[in-house]
């Protein structure tokens, strides 16, 4: 599995909408690339692979070398911050997966973390401008559907530090309040909406996602449970010592989460 990060910032001035205020567009695309055709067994490694690149050309020839800098600038060209979402002051971390097929089409795009409809529907906008325009991956050098995952910071601040440390703080107070409300007054529901707005933030933090799928489990929710943890497991190991998961030992959820984990 491949790798690849790129970050991008735009500032806008938002003087047409009687507000003065900046908008900043950090784009981050994490390119994943797991193979996804049916082939006969070959030890893993012994197996070539090479994730999907962005060509930025329609109906493109094939070629070798593929610039970074293709993506960047189509997304700087495309990306627009809807004016409906900066005037309610909407900001976050969009999250959106997709497939790009043997053919270089996108297909089956699908909303990880949005941050609200209008900026959901601008990244499935430009995302399904992109059909055609990539080269697809290969496993053994055979073309193959390969996942993709595309993460887009909309923020109001010009500044990319500020924006860190803004969101870091929101993200942090969340998950504070959320696992006092959880633990200390047994108000699952009132956590649930806390980490989710933490999880707006920071949709890759792995503590909110364990916590609100916690929530969710005890809520009767278990699809949605099983949801967030299913992505947690994508993310990366957890942390198994932390204090939450001690406080969560006594409940049906922790249970549902440990078995899960062994599954894995």
């Amino acid at each position: 599995m491949k790798k690849q990060t790129v970050e991008l910032m735009l500032i806008k001035d938002q003087k047409a909408m009687k507000i003065l205020l900046f908008t900043m567009l950090a784009i981050f695309i994490c390119l994943l690339a797991p193979g996804q055709n049916e082939t006969p067994f070959v030890p893993i490694d012994e197996v070539e692979i090479s994730p999907p690149a962005f060509t930025g050309i329609s109906n493109y020839a094939d070629f070798a070398i593929i610039d970074a800098s293709y993506l960047q600038r189509y997304l700087t060209s495309h990306i627009n911050y809807p004016s409906g979402a900066a005037n309610c002051g909407r900001e976050g971390r969009e999250v959106i997966k997709f497939n790009v097929n043997a053919l270089g089409q996108v297909t089956n795009i699908n909303i990880v973390n949005g941050v609200c409809p209008d900026i959901d529907d601008e990244l499935i906008r430009v995302l399904e401008s992109t059909d055609g325009m990539w080269k697809p991956g290969r496993k053994d050098g055979i073309p193959v559907t390969m996942e993709q995952e595309v993460s887009v910071v909309f923020s109001l601040s010009a500044d990319p530090e500020k924006t860190n440390e803004k969101f870091f703080e929101i993200a942090t107070q969340c998950f504070k309040k959320g696992a006092e409300t959880f633990f200390e007054e047994g108000k699952s529901k009132k956590a649930e909406r806390l980490f989710t707005r933490g999880i707006n933030y920071m949709p890759h933090d792995q503590s909110l996602l364990l916590m609100r799928g916690l929530c969710r489990y005890e809520r009767g929710n278990q699809e949605g449970a099983r949801e967030d943890w299913t992505r947690l497991f994508e993310l990366g190991t957890l942390d198994m010592n932390t204090k939450y998961l001690a406080e969560a030992k006594t409940l049906k959820a922790y249970e549902a989460f440990v078995t899960m984990l062994e599954e894995k």
